[in-house]
């Protein structure tokens, strides 16, 4: 993905590796984003805090933090048959918290489709 991705020459820049460690160097090095995406990300990861948190030390006043995240009905966070974690509404909004950033949009969507159906999931506008 990132060798058809750097053929495309339209990105300043693109980087491989563990997401927290590339967010905590990144706020090492001073960087700050006016946008951050993270599309279907979320469901690798069971404790979101880690990473909105490394996310919002490197969000610029007034960015936007943006990620879609798989939910289900229940709270907390569950591991699927499919090997992906689903996340209660509650607990992604408890996560924002913890990281100092609130929601500015949360909109039910589905990101991709599991087994033939659409997985349910949420498209998540955040700020600092």
């Amino acid at each position: 993905m990132i060798a058809q991705a750097r053929s495309k020459a339209v990105y300043d820049c693109l980087a491989e590796g563990e997401v927290l460690d590339f967010l905590i160097n990144e706020a090492a090095a001073g960087a700050r984003y006016d946008l951050i995406l993270a599309a279907d990300l979320f469901g690798y990861l069971d404790d979101l805090a880690p990473v909105l948190g490394a996310a919002a030390s490197v969000l610029a006043p007034g960015g936007l933090l943006v990620f879609s995240a798989e939910t289900h009905d229940g709270a907390g966070v569950i591991l699927r048959d499919t090997l992906r974690y689903a996340h209660g509404v509650a607990h992604v909004l408890a996560a924002l918290a913890e990281a100092g950033l609130k929601a500015v949009s949360l909109d039910s969507a589905s990101s991709r489709n599991e087994k033939g159906a659409p997985a349910l999931g949420l498209i998540v506008v955040a700020t600092g």
